[in-house]
């Protein structure tokens, strides 16, 4: 079973803290008496109201005491809609409504300190004072358990011509299910084995709850990871390990038959920052988009082509831009994306080859790749569309390279870049691919590959296993995830939830990986 999907990733939730100033006094003969509401959408759901804070008489710059609790979703858009009322406490009266703001959760969480400062406006656009808005992140179970574990006189499952090879299996409980949620390496002829040492968290061990079992089995692997030979098992918990300071286990093989011992030789419980850690610390993203321009894409002047604009609603090409830089222009400060196309021959007004380019700027600029903002991207897309002749063969390498260079020269900038690949996927330098993106876990980079169109995706799926696989065999960093466009073309939120929902995990676990903590 896939761990990964074994055991869903936790979400977050932020705390929401508010206040105004210099309201706007709606009242005769006192002053208005304010109460916040809280209206939550989240991107493809109903609004949902998610309460009033209390109301505070007689005053025009309230500090209220309530705050308001929500679900944090990086990968989708949040929007939210406070309102500030005057309350009437006469019967049968109507509360008045002074003045609104709306905005994203994203806006927030990516200002300096999560905090802004926003006009409030009535239903005329005429401002009646300002709401102050901070975000905090809610207290979270982001413990670790970092443990070193030996084995003592195993079993010989190898007879006479060898010793066994063990390696350590670990299960949670959920309901009547174990489910698995590590493996440890193999260890080659040896019976007196120590293990790697290996960090996982309170959740993911055993829900957060410290008293709950969890279950190590030990086994032998035979034949090439197939038929391996289960050599025992031993159930304890975190407060066993922890508060009782037990540390020896026999393996339970057979009634009255062991499997030898188990001994955690080291432990030791560490605090892991998390990725909103890192974003109120000020990490911000780069995002960076490479578009195919190759000619299995089809003749952009042509019904059939990938890249024709058939309806208002764009291309395939055109909805995954705006799905991707949707969300991750939140967290960007100045809102500025570098766009590069590959296998095509540009005839750019400032750029204009005769052969075909695998990594060239759309702007025809490289020391000004960018443009601004969303509709920035679009339109330059759009524009450039007319200027580019479809070639090929496509190629990734010189984009992957120039992309982890510039994640490398961002490295100490709290900068971290995420490389957007749309393509039909025809990848002509898949080793050199490979080797690429297998020098890029030490470097602050994220890859998302989008398979546009009805191709066959085997190279662009192969590239996201193998770096999986590459991960769980030598416990390095996977930086890849590929989504093929059209399942999840009905619907831009899941289409987001898609491209976006292995970020936040790649992001800490590259500054996991190097030991790096937030500043503050």
């Amino acid at each position: 079973m896939d761990q990964n999907k074994s055991i869903p990733e936790e979400r977050y939730q932020l705390e929401i803290f508010v206040k105004a100033k210099n309201l706007k006094d709606m009242d005769t003969f006192s002053k208005s008496d304010p109460f916040c509401r809280l209206l939550h959408t989240i991107q493809g759901e109903k609004e949902k109201c998610e309460g009033d804070t209390e109301f505070l008489k007689n005053n025009l710059n309230p500090c209220w005491e309530k705050s308001f609790v929500i679900d944090y979703i990086f990968e989708l858009n949040q929007k939210l809609v406070f309102q500030v009322w005057d309350k009437n406490q006469s019967a049968g009266s109507e509360d008045t409504e002074m003045g609104q703001v709306e905005t994203t959760v994203a806006d927030i969480v990516g200002a300096k300190d999560m905090k802004c400062e926003f006009e409030l406006k009535d239903k005329k656009g005429k401002s009646v004072g300002t709401l102050v808005v901070n975000i905090d992140k809610q207290p979270e179970d982001n413990q670790f358990l970092q443990l070193t574990w030996i084995g003592k006189d195993l079993m010989n499952t190898d007879g006479f011509f060898g010793k066994s090879d063990p390696f350590l299996k670990f299960f949670k409980k959920v309901g009547d299910d174990w489910l698995p949620v590590h493996k440890t390496e193999m260890i080659k002829d040896n019976l007196n084995p120590e293990w790697k040492p290996f960090q996982i968290s309170f959740r993911r061990l055993c829900g957060g709850k410290l008293e709950e079992k969890f279950k190590v089995e030990c086994w032998d692997v035979h034949e090439k990871g197939t038929n391996n030979q289960y050599m025992g098992h031993f159930e304890t918990s975190i407060h066993e390990l922890i508060n009782d300071n037990k540390s020896e286990f026999n393996l339970e093989f057979q009634a009255n038959k062991s499997g030898g011992k188990i001994i955690l030789k080291e432990k030791k419980v560490t605090k892991r920052p998390t990725f909103m850690d890192f974003l109120r610390d000020g990490e911000q993203i780069n995002l960076i988009i490479g578009v195919d321009y190759t000619a299995q894409n089809g003749n952009p002047n042509f019904p059939d082509s990938l890249h024709a604009f058939k309806t208002q609603n764009g291309n395939q090409y055109e909805t995954a831009i705006r799905a991707c830089a949707q969300i991750l222009l939140n967290y960007d400060y100045d809102k500025k994306v570098a766009m590069y196309g590959f296998g095509a021959v540009p005839h750019l007004p400032n750029y204009n080859v005769n052969e075909t380019e695998q990594c060239f700027p759309l702007t025809g600029d490289f020391q000004k790749p960018e443009v601004y903002g969303l509709e920035g991207l679009v339109n330059l897309y759009k524009q450039t569309l007319p200027n580019l002749q479809f070639s090929g063969p496509g190629c990734l390498g010189e984009l992957l390279n120039y992309s982890k260079q510039i994640a490398e020269f961002n490295a100490k900038k709290k900068i971290y870049t995420v490389l957007l690949i749309l393509t039909c996927g025809q990848i002509h330098d898949l080793h050199q691919t490979t080797e690429i993106i297998s020098q890029c876990a030490n470097v602050p980079i994220s890859i998302i590959l989008v398979g546009v169109g009805d191709f066959d995706f085997k190279k662009l799926e192969f590239l996201d296993q193998d770096q999986k696989q590459l991960q769980k065999e030598v416990l390095t960093r996977n930086v890849v995830q590929f989504v093929p466009f059209a399942p999840f073309s009905h619907s831009l939120p899941i289409l987001q939830r898609e491209l976006l929902a292995e970020l936040p995990h790649q992001l800490t676990n590259y500054k996991s990986l190097l030991g790096l903590v937030p500043s503050k």
